[in-house]
């Protein structure tokens, strides 16, 4: 564009010097006619109004075409703009859906949190419970002794009517240790088998119905499996909860 304007530069100059030298000799004014006026003009002012019209319509372009540049940068600029602010908008946009996410995350992490803090008392709880059940079971066992029952499903060995019967823990020597403060005990206050220790108990026909005795003992060992079925279903349901909420 450069190299054109310079070329057209010289062109018009070119063709000034022309009508210049055209002109020179020229003799006699031009009566010059316009709007109801009229004006006696050399040939080389005529030139020179040539010029200057032609300057002009060129100064004109030049404004237009300035003016169609402008309008085209600023359009490009608007659009560019555009393009600016929507991308602002969707990178906004990403951060506070990435901001949600990570508050949503935050508040289910606070949310297992809790419901493991909440799983953890229960647990302790329950092991709380089981150890009170337990504590309460062996008291039970220290207190009352095994019956016949007892001895027919396997919770204890020896025999009742012999004054032999203990319990089948695991740990031998607790169950001996209350065998043989059972066997320690007066006959009177023995808990089972005292009619079989007790030498007045074995007179023939002595009037006392043992059979109240035996209900009474298989009382208590229902309620004992009560008590431990009950904790069986809690450790059932506690586990079954604790699957689902895995």
């Amino acid at each position: 564009m450069a190299l054109l304007g310079v070329i057209l530069l010289l062109v018009g100059a070119g063709v000034g010097v022309v009508a210049y030298l055209a002109t020179r000799g020229a003799a006699g004014p031009v009566t010059l006619s316009a709007f109801g006026l009229s004006r006696d003009a050399s040939p080389i002012e005529l030139v020179l109004y040539g010029a200057v019209a032609v300057l002009l319509f060129a100064l004109g372009w030049a404004l237009l075409s300035a003016s169609a540049r402008r309008r085209a940068r600023l359009r490009r600029d608007e659009r560019a703009n555009a393009r600016i602010i929507e991308a602002e908008e969707g990178a906004e946009n990403a951060r506070l859906e990435l901001e949600r996410r990570f508050e949503e995350a935050g508040l289910r992490d606070d949310d297992l949190r809790r419901r493991e803090s909440e799983l953890a008392a229960r647990h302790e709880g329950l092991d709380t419970r089981e150890a009170e059940l337990s504590r309460r079971e062996a008291e039970w066992r220290d207190r009352e002794g095994p019956s016949r029952a007892d001895v027919v499903t396997g919770r204890a060995e020896g025999s009742v009517a012999e004054g032999t019967a203990r319990w089948a823990d695991d740990d031998r020597s607790g169950a001996e240790g209350r065998s043989d403060r059972t066997q320690q005990l007066p006959a009177t206050e023995r808990p089972y088998d005292q009619h079989a220790t007790d030498p007045t108990a074995d007179r023939p026909h002595d009037g006392v119905d043992h059979r109240a005795d035996e209900a009474h003992h298989d009382r208590a060992d229902e309620r004992l499996e009560d008590r431990t079925d009950e904790r069986l279903e809690d450790r059932t349901d506690e586990r079954a909860h604790r699957d689902t909420t895995a």
